[in-house]
């Protein structure tokens, strides 16, 4: 078997597991939310306008300060949003299960066990 139908083997077994289903369905509700995704048009809106005003000759100082005390705004309605914490509470977990793996292949190819992110395993940081 290739090394690259195994990976695709070891991804499909991955979806299966709680930490993908987590953010799978995460990602989707996400994605979903009229409400985000009305918020992060405007963001991206309002960023592309300020780098405009930044980029003119005369910069109109009292726009700016609007546009960024928007773009604040709505920077913490999007990341404050639940489906948004949740979505990136549900990547940090599958994160650790994909280091976990991959800590897994590292120790069979260099027959070190890698870090435990346990410091009391540890011999020190590299």
């Amino acid at each position: 078997m290739e090394i690259n139908e195994m990976a695709i083997m070891i991804g499909q077994r991955m979806k299966q597991e709680e930490a993908a289903k987590r953010f799978l369905a995460a990602r989707e509700a996400y994605n979903a939310c009229e409400e985000l995704r009305t918020a992060f048009s405007e963001y991206n809106v309002q960023r592309m306008v300020l780098q405009e005003e930044a980029n003119k000759e005369e910069i109109d100082n009292e726009l700016v300060k609007r546009i960024d005390t928007r773009i604040d705004e709505l920077f913490a309605f999007i990341t404050g949003h639940p489906l948004y914490v949740e979505m990136e509470a549900a990547q940090e977990a599958l994160n650790q299960e994909i280091r976990r793996v991959m800590d897994i292949v590292t120790a069979q190819i260099t027959g070190e066990t890698g870090c435990t992110h346990d410091c009391s395993t540890c011999g020190g940081c590299h």
